[in-house]
Formats: structure tokens, sequence, C-alpha cells
């Protein structure tokens, strides 16, 4: 009987989990929804529903193959506050990344020359620490599944900046160190411990399992999409969108942050947009009662592009504009436009926004030899050749396309193999398809793309002041 890792991905929408052997072949893939319904900008979340859906996929593992696991790792959403008290009680809930109620505050520590994402952290934090009375832990998705399974109480992460979303100066800086515990760093790829034997009962597994630390899924999915050479790109669509190029040069682009890679002497551009694949959901569930999935033959057969242009706004927007007032757009809507359509706007939307941040990585001097997709975005073939097209850049698909669940994967493979992430990446990482560009389309696509834009710039005025309105309401 083989040998088989566990990886534990905590998402926005999602948990999953999947069992590979050790040569890096995925078994099986299990998931369980824990959505949460957020109200008036509030995203927050009972952690323990990610552990009871944790629990619910583990045991769908068949026996003979839960006896064989050897080491297990978990990456996760972020940044995402998950508090946990000096007792090791979960009282408060967390705070997501999505929730959108600190605005003003946010904008006050912006105006101070604040990192964006830092100043998004602090305003949650602030608002948080005015409801604790003791000192809190300050742990993330896949944190608190380490705790569980482990007891052992760590920020699991890459050790270098911008993997982690806070530190002890900046709650110095905040008054915030009185109220927050930041707990030890276990490095990715490092052993935490191994599962209590608690655990080991309860969810009949060997009793020598091996928490292996994790990373936040941006992370994990770098690694599982073999983006780990300078040139290469990873566009990893889900709920959000993430846009991440690995550079042997330390560039700055508007909009875009740039922080050490975790591959000495490289740099990391990274692009974050909110609801890309949010706005997809969105609209199927909320406005035409329709199912992507069932459609996807049908928008394939629909002329492109759509003509309707959609700005994916529609919680705020992060990279490129870090603008918590922008919202959703529809611009061009005739009564010939049915939900076809629109569905086929949002995707070219998503792609439009995806174009906003590549280009001022290249206008910045950076340079993309390769772009590789991956996520639930990654299953959609019309949505992956409509981003080539708005590219006019060849998209790979890994054979992995939910790449968190293989890197996070790769981080216990490499701990049992005592090797080298970066090189475990390179050689498990394979590309299973290939999407070429249409020029005619891509030209098609530029005139839109820059009405697109000034869509967005023309209207920053009325985002806010909607934005004033809607918050009063």
């Amino acid at each position: 009987m083989s040998d088989y890792v566990l990886a534990i991905d905590i998402g926005t929408t999602n948990v999953k989990i999947a069992l590979f052997d050790i040569k890096g072949n995925q078994i099986l893939v299990h998931r369980e929804k824990c959505v949460n319904t957020g109200h008036n900008g509030s995203e927050m979340i009972d952690p323990s529903v990610w552990w009871n859906s944790l629990i619910n996929t583990i045991t769908k593992i068949p026996e003979d193959k839960r006896h064989n696991i050897r080491a297990l790792s978990i990456s996760g959403q972020g940044p995402t506050i998950v508090p946990m008290n000096i007792k090791g009680n979960f009282n408060q809930k967390a705070i997501t990344w999505l929730d959108n109620r600190h605005i003003s505050e946010i904008s006050r520590i912006t105006e101070e020359k604040n990192d964006p994402q830092l100043a998004a952290v602090i305003a949650k934090l602030s608002w948080m620490g005015k409801r604790i009375e003791e000192p809190h832990y300050l742990l993330q998705p896949a944190d608190y599944i380490c705790y569980q399974l482990s007891g052992k109480i760590v920020n699991m992460t890459f050790d270098c900046e911008g993997y982690i979303p806070w530190n002890k100066d900046d709650l110095n800086r905040f008054d915030l160190s009185d109220k927050f515990i930041i707990p030890e760093l276990a490095p990715t790829g490092d052993m935490v411990g191994k599962i209590t034997k608690k655990i080991s009962k309860e969810l009949d597994l060997p009793k020598d399992v091996i928490v292996v630390s994790g990373a936040p899924d941006f992370a994990a999915a770098l690694v599982g999409t073999g983006t780990v050479k300078a040139g290469y790109l990873c566009d990893r669509g889900g709920t959000s969108q993430g846009v991440t190029l690995c550079s042997s040069k330390r560039i700055k682009a508007a909009g875009v942050m740039t922080t050490p890679y975790f591959i000495k002497n490289h740099w990391k551009l990274s692009g974050i947009m909110k609801t890309s694949g949010k706005a997809i959901d969105w609209f199927c569930s909320n406005i035409a009662d329709c199912d992507v999935e069932q459609m996807k033959t049908s928008l394939s057969l629909t002329n492109r592009p759509s003509n309707i242009i959609f700005l994916p706004y529609l919680s705020g927007e992060r990279s490129p504009h870090w603008n918590p007032n922008a919202r959703g757009v529809f611009f061009g809507l005739t009564l010939d436009a049915d939900k076809k359509q629109m569905l086929l706007s949002i995707l070219e939307g998503i792609s439009f926004s995806i174009a906003d941040i590549v280009s001022r990585m290249e206008n910045s001097g950076c340079e993309i030899s390769k772009i590789r997709t991956t996520g639930g975005q990654a299953t959609n073939d019309i949505l992956n050749q409509i981003k080539s097209d708005v590219l006019n850049k060849k998209i790979e698909l890994p054979h992995v396309y939910e790449s968190e669940l293989l890197g996070t994967a790769i981080f216990a493979i490499s701990a049992l193999k005592n090797k080298d992430i970066i090189e475990m990446s390179s050689e498990l990482v394979k590309i299973s398809k290939v999407y070429y560009p249409d020029i005619s389309k891509h030209e098609r696509y530029l005139e839109l793309l820059k009405i697109y834009r000034d869509i967005y710039i023309n209207n920053i005025d009325s985002f806010s002041h909607i934005a004033k309105i809607q918050k009063r309401s």
C-alpha cells in the first residue's frame, strides 16, 4: 500500500482536502461549502464551521487510505483574523478578508502613508481590540486548523516579508500590543509536531502523522503551479483573484504590491482583486438563477466580445485601485442583452481586471515569460480563452487545477523526503493544456479595455457618493 500526504485548504467558500501519493499524484479530493452570509459589509464566521467541515471531509477518505497518511499540511485564505484567547478558546468570530465595514478607518490609516493591505488589517484589529478584555493570539484559518490538529500555537508561513499580515512593530505603532499576541513563526515546510492522540482516535488517523507547516493559499498556489522562476506569473482565480509575478528585479508598479519572494534574491509583484469569482456566483445565484457549469457550452457559442462592460467591484476593490468605495457596474446594456451576454461580460470584466494589473507590471519594466492559471476558475475553458485573448498571451493550465492543494502537498512531501520545496515544485508540476490567443478578438478587446478603464476613472466621485448613501441605509 502506498504512503500518502493530506493537503488541507481552508478557502473562503469551501474547505477542501486532497490526498496525494509521494510522487505528487492526486488520489482524491473532497470539499464542503462553508459560506458565511454577510450583511452591510460584515463578513465574519465562527471558525468551528471550518473545523466541522474538515472533519466531514476527512471521514470520507476510505479507511485503507486514511491509515496510510504519513504527513499533512495546511493552507488557507487571508488576511483573515482568527482570535484565540490565552486559554485556547475561540469566543470571537473570525473577521474575513472580505469584511468591508471599516472604510473610513482604512482611508485614514492609508493617508498616513501605510500600505493599504496593512491598513485593512489594522482597522479590523482596532475594532476587535475594543471588544475583547484579555490578550488574544492572532491566528489565520490554517493556523487555527493546525492548533486543532496538533495543539501547537503558531503562525505558519514563509519566513519573509509579505507572507504574514501582522508584526510586532505594527502592533506597537498602533497601540495594539496589549490586546494581541503574535505566535511563534513556523517556517513553511518545517515540522510543527504530530497530531494529538485525541485527534488520531477521533479521525481514525495514524498516531504518528506529521503536521508540516503550511502557508497562505496564494503562496501554496505559487508552489503548486511551479511559479518558481523569474518571469513566471500565476493567475489564481477563486472567490477572489490573485495575480503574482516572480521577478529577479525589485520593481515598483502603481497599485501593485512588491515584497520579497520566498526564493532568495527574487521579488513578488502581486495584484489582488476582491470579488472576481464572487461576481460570477452573485450573478448566477442572485440575478439570473442560472448555473455557470450548465451554461459553458452555450457561452462558448455566444459571440465575443459581448460588447457589455462589467466592472467586478462588488465589495470595493484592492489592486490596482485600492478603493473600498468602488462599485460594480454593467455598462452598455440594450434591450438585446440577455443573461448569456451579461454572464459573458462578467468573464470579460474579470479578464480586463487582470489586464489592468499585468499592463502595470509590464509598463514598469517587468518581463513575463509564462502565465499559469489555477483555482476554481481554471475549470472554465471559455474564461481561460478570454483571458488569453484579452492579454494576447498563452495561458498554461497545470495538471492539478486547484494548485493550492498540490502546493500544500508539496510542503508535506518535501518534509518527508528532506528536499527543497522549490526543487520539488519544479519536479512535480506538469502542464496539461495551453490556451492560445486569437489576435482578431484581442484587438476588439483592446477597444473595450480602454472604455473599462475610463468608466472607473470617470466615476470615482460617484462611487464615493453612492457608498456614503449605502452606508446610511
